[in-house]
């Protein structure tokens, strides 16, 4: 079985046993990433507080393509465009700290955050020629402090 064929599997056992069906399309690019974007009504508590619900979906169908494909790869999943939102959201609130770093020239701690919003920060300021993003700590703590370039 694909890889492509088990996601979908995944998805339509979930959401027969949740007794809703949204839209949804997946695709698969060559680096091993695979987006899903599901699109319908009243679909929040598929996301849940603060993408909660979203990350273990995501972990969920993670974890079934490595035990049913045999292969690891990563699974992104976009409900109503939350990401996008979010994205946007996380890109504010940067420019908000590389201002205070800029302003300062002192380190600036962020809040802890998941993988996808640390790699949010990281491109995000990697345009930027005179700050520095780095990842810190571990597990649920792990955040990001940027630093002004020297």
């Amino acid at each position: 079985m694909n890889i492509i064929e088990v996601i979908k599997n995944t998805l339509d056992n979930i959401f027969g046993f949740m007794k809703i069906n949204p839209n949804y399309e997946i695709n698969g690019k060559d680096d091993g990433v695979f987006e899903v974007k599901i699109q319908g009504n009243n679909l929040n508590f598929l996301i849940g507080h603060q993408g909660q619900s979203l990350d273990a979906l995501q972990s969920i169908l993670h974890l079934t393509v490595l035990r049913q494909a045999g292969e690891q790869v990563t699974v992104l999943i976009d409900i109503n465009g939350y990401k996008d939102q979010r994205a946007e959201k996380i890109q504010n609130m940067a420019k908000s700290y590389i201002d205070r770093v800029r302003f300062f020239q002192k380190d600036v701690e962020l809040p802890p955050m998941d993988p996808w919003e640390r790699r949010q920060i990281h491109m995000f300021v990697s345009e930027y020629d005179d700050v520095v993003s780095e990842s810190v700590g571990e597990g649920r703590e792990r955040r990001v402090t940027l630093k002004p370039k020297k």
